[in-house]
């Protein structure tokens, strides 16, 4: 990805390295042996020990260079780390029998004399005239496509990495083919209708009806109207909603709020809708601890991380904020020494708190009288 290596496929089945500004090799990998599989029908070996003709005509980086993508002319599609040269995986395009190269193992019932049965014509003798007619397509120009007793290869075009590295595709025989490390479903058309569109879920969040609007965004499932009807809930309705909230959209919600709560600023309305979930939905998760555990570590490792940023700035801070806020008291009484202003509170806040109201000496009474 950074322009200074490319790699190459040979057709033993080898993938090399080389260094652009040098412009001399880096590395090879062995990889006849991880492609090969497969036995076609005319094959004369077993797939264990056939590896003619099986190479690699696609490779692919990945987004941080770190991964190598390679698919051919065989049934399976190889991945490898590129420092180690070690196969981290090999996935299988197809698994259609109808397919030539899929099968292991060829059936010995179908083998005969004149060859394999499935490439015999056993329409019977055809005369002169009916071998040489001409029954190719319209359009044709290298081999017969009209004959129905042609298998198709197994093999695989071109693969591609996604941008994110999360996601790659393969064009092959059977078409185009999208592995990802995502499993969420994208798209729910069991619950989904033809009211359920962004402006009917935009109305019913105006309206004040956040729980169907926003389990209509889920049916959706399209996250800019999710995030928007999501924070469009007030907070104080926050624990009425979870209450409500169906069990079905849980784990959806959850997962939701824990992609979004590291670049939100919205922290304690996030830890809202979490408690809320959990506290009122517990015997739910519990039930399903297991399938929904990815969920749960990814929503506790994102709040452990905002408590460890959020404390460690208030801590380093903490003192820098007290003698600020001393300074500035500080600041407001010299202004007003300065400017002569006396408030009322200043002139009371003068007084002790004991103050006499008379000394007596008008009606010529003392202390003991007085108290008498």
């Amino acid at each position: 990805p950074d322009g200074k290596e490319l790699c190459a496929s040979t057709l033993d089945g080898q993938i090399h390295f080389w260094d652009v500004l040098k412009a001399a090799p880096t590395g090879s990998i062995e990889g006849r042996r991880d492609i090969a599989g497969g036995r076609k029908v005319q094959d004369k070996r077993t797939a264990a020990n056939n590896s003619s003709g099986k190479s690699f005509n696609s490779l692919c980086y990945s987004a941080d260079g770190t991964a190598v993508l390679g698919g051919g002319n065989s049934k399976y599609v190889c991945l490898y780390d590129r420092r180690s040269g070690i196969l981290l995986r090999k996935f299988q395009v197809s698994k259609n029998q109808s397919l030539d190269g899929v099968q292991e193992k060829l059936n010995s019932k179908f083998m005969t004399e004149a060859g394999p049965a499935d490439l015999i014509d056993s329409d019977g003798i055809d005369s002169d005239s009916e071998k040489h007619a001409d029954r190719s397509l319209p359009g044709v120009r290298s081999g017969d496509k009209s004959n129905r007793l042609l298998k198709p290869e197994v093999r695989t075009r071109a693969v591609k990495f996604s941008p994110t590295g999360r996601q790659w595709a393969a064009a092959s025989t059977e078409g185009l083919l999208i592995y990802s490390l995502d499993d969420t479903l994208l798209f729910d058309p069991y619950e989904l209708d033809e009211d359920v569109t962004p402006d009917t879920i935009r109305d019913l969040s105006r309206k004040g009806d956040h729980l169907r609007a926003l389990v209509n965004a889920f049916r959706l499932n399209e996250k800019y109207v999710i995030r928007e009807v999501y924070e469009a809930v007030p907070p104080l309705d926050v624990v009425l909603l979870t209450k409500d909230f169906p069990e079905a959209y849980l784990e959806r919600l959850l997962k939701f709020i824990g992609g979004i709560m590291e670049s939100s600023q919205l922290l304690e309305y996030h830890l809202r809708w979490v408690s809320g979930l959990l506290s009122n939905h517990g015997t739910f998760v519990k039930t399903r601890s297991v399938a929904l555990q990815p969920v749960l570590r990814m929503l506790q490792r994102g709040i452990l991380r905002l408590h460890q940023d959020i404390g460690s700035v208030c801590d380093k801070n903490y003192y820098s904020l007290n003698y600020l806020l001393v300074q500035g008291k500080r600041v407001g009484e010299a202004e007003k020494e300065e400017s002569g202003d006396v408030t009322m509170n200043d002139v009371f806040s003068g007084f002790d708190d004991d103050v006499e109201v008379g000394d007596g000496s008008d009606d010529g009474m003392d202390v003991d009288d007085a108290a008498a």
